[in-house]
C-alpha cells in the first residue's frame, strides 16, 4: 500500500511538473515581433479599424478607417493592450452597438451580414501567429454570444499602397518613400498615426495634414527669405520679387484651408450635415439587422421582413452616395484654390532657380539653419492646429460618443431620448 501511495504521489509530481513545463514551454514558444519593427492590423466589421503594434506587442495608435471606426473608438481606451485585447475590444464594442448581432442574416445579396475580417502586416511567424490567435480568438467571441458570422484573415496592403498611405498621411513626400523598405514604411506610418491620435475622422485628419504640409513649405521659404533679407542691399530686388511672391502664396494657403475647412470639416457645411443624416440612416439600418436576424428562412413574417431590410440598405447606399457626392463637389470647389496655390509655389521656385551664386552659397552654409526651422515648424504645428479647431475637435469627439451610446442604447431595446 505504501509503495501504490508512493508511486501514486511520484505519478502526481510528474504530472505537474509536466504541466509546468509545458506552460513555460508554450510561453517561450510565443512569437515575438522583431526589435524595432511596426505591425499594421485591421480589423473590419464595417466599422472599420486600424492598429499599429509596436515590437514589444502593444498597441500604439488606433486609426478609424471609415465614419463608423470612428463612433466605435470615439473615449474608448486602445493604447497599451495586446493585438488580441485590441480586437477582442473592438468585437464587442461592435456587438454592443449593434454591428454584429445575435442569430443568422439569412437575407441574399446583403453586405450586412456578421463577417469580421482581420488583415495583419507581414508575412514573418509572429505575423502568421497573430493571424490565427485572432482568428480563433473572435470565433470563440461569435460563438459564445450566439453570432453566426464569418471570420476572414484578409491580405494586407501591398507595399506601393503603403508607400500611398504613408504618402497621403503626409509626414514623407513621394520621393521620400519610393526606397523605404517595408520596415521603414510601416514605422513611417505609425509615427503619423501617433501624431494625429486625437483627430478622429478622415476629413479633420485631412485638414491637419494638408495644412501641415503647407506650414513646412511655408518655413522652409520664410527662412530663405530671412537670410536674403540679412545679405544687403545689394540683393533688395531680388528679396522684394521674393517677399512679394512668399505674401500671395501665404494668402493662397490660408484661403485653401479656410477653404476646406467650411465644405468639408464645419459643422455648418453641407458634407457634415449630410454625414450626421447617414449615421442616423445607418441606426435605422442595424435596427433592421437586429429584426432580420431574429427570423428564419420560412418564417411567416421572413418575405416582409426581407424586404424592409433591403429597402433600408438600399436608403442607406443612396444617402452615402449622395455623401460621396458631396465630397467630390467639395473636392471640386476647392480645385481653383489648389491652383491658385500651384501658382504661387512655381513663381517661388522660379525664384529660387534665378537666385544669383552668392545667395545659393549662402542658402547651402545655412542649411543646418533652414532645417532647424523647419523641424521647429513640424513638431509646434499640432499644437497650433489643436488650438485653432479645439472646439471642432471635442464637437466631432462628443457627437461620435453620444452617437454610439445611442447605436448600444438601441441595441438594447432601451428607449432613446
Amino acid at each position: 500500500m505504501k509503495a501504490k501511495r508512493l508511486l501514486s504521489l511520484v505519478l502526481v509530481m510528474l504530472l505537474i511538473l509536466g504541466s509546468a513545463f509545458q506552460i513555460v514551454s508554450c510561453a517561450g514558444s510565443e512569437k515575438k515581433p522583431a526589435e524595432g519593427t511596426y505591425t499594421r492590423m485591421t480589423v473590419d466589421i464595417n466599422p472599420s479599424v486600424e492598429f499599429m503594434v509596436d515590437d514589444q506587442n502593444k498597441v500604439v495608435s488606433v486609426t478609424a478607417l471609415n465614419d463608423d471606426g470612428s463612433i466605435l473608438i470615439a473615449g474608448e481606451a486602445f493604447i497599451g493592450k495586446t493585438p488580441e485585447e485590441a480586437t477582442e475590444l473592438v468585437v464587442q464594442l461592435a456587438t454592443d452597438a449593434g454591428y454584429l448581432v445575435k442569430g443568422e442574416i439569412s437575407v441574399e445579396n446583403t453586405d450586412s451580414k456578421n463577417e469580421v475580417k482581420i488583415s495583419v502586416s507581414g508575412n514573418s511567424e509572429y505575423a502568421e501567429q497573430l493571424r490565427e490567435n485572432l482568428k480563433a480568438n473572435v470565433e470563440k467571441m461569435l460563438a459564445d454570444s450566439g453570432i453566426i458570422g464569418a471570420v476572414n484573415t484578409i491580405e494586407a496592403k501591398t507595399l506601393e499602397q503603403m508607400r500611398q498611405l504613408v504618402v497621403d498621411d503626409g509626414l514623407f513626400t513621394e520621393d521620400e518613400v519610393k526606397d523605404m523598405t517595408e520596415e521603414q514604411l510601416y514605422r513611417a506610418l505609425a509615427a503619423g498615426r501617433i501624431e494625429t491620435a486625437e483627430l478622429l475622422t478622415q476629413e479633420m485628419r485631412d485638414a491637419y495634414y494638408r495644412a501641415k504640409d503647407y506650414k513646412i513649405s511655408f518655413a522652409e521659404r520664410k527662412e530663405t527669405q530671412r537670410i536674403i533679407e540679412g545679405m544687403g542691399a545689394a540683393y533688395s530686388s531680388t528679396l522684394a520679387l521674393y517677399n512679394a511672391a512668399l505674401k500671395s502664396y501665404s494668402s493662397a494657403i490660408d484661403a485653401l484651408d479656410q477653404l476646406r475647412y467650411e465644405l468639408l470639416v464645419s459643422p455648418d457645411s453641407d458634407y457634415q450635415k449630410l454625414l450626421a443624416q447617414l449615421r442616423d440612416v445607418k441606426e435605422e439600418l442595424l435596427k433592421e439587422k437586429k429584426i432580420v436576424a431574429s427570423v428564419k428562412v420560412g418564417d411567416d413574417n421572413y418575405a416582409e421582413v426581407s424586404a424592409s431590410f433591403k429597402l433600408s440598405e438600399e436608403k442607406y447606399q443612396k444617402m452615402y452616395d449622395a455623401l460621396v457626392a458631396a465630397g467630390e463637389k467639395a473636392d471640386k470647389a476647392m480645385s481653383d484654390a489648389v491652383q491658385l496655390l500651384r501658382v504661387g509655389e512655381n513663381a517661388l521656385r522660379e525664384l529660387e532657380e534665378k537666385f544669383p551664386e552668392e545667395i545659393t552659397d549662402k542658402l547651402t552654409e545655412e542649411a543646418k539653419n533652414i532645417e532647424d526651422a523647419v523641424n521647429s515648424a513640424k513638431d509646434g504645428f499640432f499644437a497650433e492646429f489643436e488650438k485653432a479647431h479645439k472646439d471642432d475637435i471635442e464637437k466631432i469627439e462628443n457627437d461620435l460618443k453620444t452617437k454610439k451610446q445611442q447605436l448600444i442604447a438601441e441595441a438594447k431595446g432601451e428607449k432613446v431620448n
